[in-house]
């Protein structure tokens, strides 16, 4: 066959490949880059709740919270966190397959040595082939030898030829997802730093109840001591000390639960923070009523793209359409090039003669999907499926991050509210228990009217500091749901 009637058959066996890869293809439209489309993407509104200018988002932590030593112990808790840890670890891994993307675009180099021995029988086609093989014209040096020996050495490599930007695609979708884990990572930042400022608010919170308890407690010891002595004298009885005996160990126990709170609530802040349990330092409950958070209202809704989660669903989308696109190209034939050269002798001491032992190969592959019993069109439907999965699951994420914002807003700007009014509630009642025992050591009031006026006067200055660390914890989620700020 001649040379012209050769590249004439490899043409025509060329175009033959392609018309039954094109009979495969379902129609489909062109290649585009994966971003996300006006479509895609959610409509939200500008603002919150009323037209302002806030930061929040953008700040880092370490500028948000003005607590000096919880923002030490956030710092621990950053560094020695196991679940925070394990996080970063499945980051290293998705990076590896980043790497594993990119390395599917180079070609696979390997460099391989073969020694064997080998002998054949007498009897043997390949037996008789050597012995006649090594005629006496033949140079004794080139006479197979038996047993045969057989020594190699050479480099082999195999590419394939990104010609349709498969490839390109997987690695794009393995870029994504990386940074999908990179916002995992920020998720999980963000969380322990907020469930690490709510356990220390906790902790200052339970302090202040524990000695609200014990003041109260005092109080009730000092009208137990009274009624007794008044008891003693005929101007009271029984009755009204033991309501107030009755009261104070009430009250005890009450304290004593707080206690073990404390214990429990410090543990379980040590363990956020990888640590054995230690004696937790914070600041005073009367410190905390002072401090100021950054203003949170008409925070533009723009700023959910800061979101860890909000941003990972996007990426998400984003991986799963550049899944698509690789799943489409895999309609396409491929281009494989591949290769080898080394040495190769039956003689050591002629195993790295040059020219003689050395050898070589190159070919090239075309390759077209025929029938892959419908693997390769349910492969291509399934990313089409986990794209529109993606999609709605972004949508999902946006409205609930959205919704999430809006409701902290609220919450922080009526509790606020509620501080102010339930301060000056505790003003009214402190006032009654000083009417009450006034009255009582007078003989205007009875027992039961000062042991109303201190319990609701105890209960009122408890929901006083629940309602105080309540707001405190707010503005630490609401930091939270904006994305975390900068770390």
């Amino acid at each position: 066959m001649t040379m012209k009637r050769m590249k004439l058959k490899l043409k025509s066996t060329t175009y033959a490949i392609l018309c039954l890869t094109m009979l495969t293809l379902p129609t489909l439209t062109g290649c585009k880059s994966p971003a996300l489309t006006a479509d895609e993407r959610i409509a939200l509104p500008d603002t919150y709740l009323q037209e302002g200018d806030s930061c929040i988002a953008q700040l880092s932590w370490r500028d948000f919270f003005p607590d000096e030593m919880l923002k030490a112990y956030i710092d621990t808790a950053l560094a020695n966190n196991p679940s925070l840890l394990q996080t970063l670890e499945h980051v290293s891994i998705a990076r590896s397959q980043v790497r594993l993307g990119t390395g599917a675009l180079l070609p696979d180099i390997s460099l391989g040595i073969e020694a064997g021995i080998q002998r054949f029988g007498d009897y043997t086609m390949d037996g008789v082939g050597n012995s006649t093989t090594n005629t006496p014209d033949l140079d004794p040096e080139k006479h197979i030898p038996s047993p045969y020996r057989n020594l190699n050495i050479g480099i082999q490599f195999q590419w394939e030829a990104d010609i349709w930007g498969k490839l390109t695609h997987k690695k794009r979708a393995a870029v994504s997802r990386w940074l999908k884990s990179v916002e995992a990572q920020k998720l999980a930042r963000s969380l322990l730093i907020s469930e690490t400022a709510g356990l220390y608010y906790d902790l200052i919170g339970l302090d202040k109840q524990y000695d609200i308890l014990g003041d109260a407690i005092k109080d009730v010891q000092a009208a137990y001591q009274l009624t007794s002595e008044l008891m003693k004298e005929g101007e009271v009885s029984r009755l009204s000390v033991d309501q107030f005996l009755s009261t104070r160990m009430r009250l005890e126990a009450e304290r004593l639960a707080v206690k073990q709170q404390i214990g429990e609530t410090e543990r379980a802040f040590a363990l956020l923070l990888g640590k054995l349990p230690f004696e937790v330092k914070r600041t005073s409950y009367k410190a905390l009523r002072r401090f100021t958070f950054p203003l949170q209202q008409g925070i533009p809704a723009s700023l959910l793209a800061q979101r860890p989660d909000v941003r990972a669903a996007e990426l998400e989308l984003l991986a799963s359409k550049s899944d698509v696109q690789a799943a489409r190209k895999c309609f396409f034939p491929s281009l494989t090039l591949g290769g080898s050269a080394g040495f190769n002798a039956f003689d050591l001491s002629h195993w790295f003669s040059s020219p003689a032992s050395a050898v070589y190969s190159l070919a090239a592959g075309l390759t077209a999907p025929i029938f892959r019993r419908n693997e390769i069109r349910t492969l291509w439907e399934n990313a089409k499926s986990n794209q529109r999965i993606a999609l709605l699951n972004y949508h999902q994420q946006a409205l609930q991050a959205y919704q999430e914002v809006v409701n902290l807003l609220e919450a922080t700007q009526l509790t606020e509210q509620r501080r102010e009014l339930k301060r000056q509630e505790c003003m009214v009642h402190r006032r009654s228990v000083d009417d009450a025992n006034e009255l009582f050591r007078t003989g205007f009031a009875g027992y039961l009217d000062v042991l109303t006026a201190n319990e609701r006067h105890v209960d009122c200055e408890i929901e006083q500091v629940e309602l105080n660390i309540h707001f405190c914890k707010l503005n630490a989620l609401l930091y939270r749901s904006l994305g975390g700020g900068e770390f």
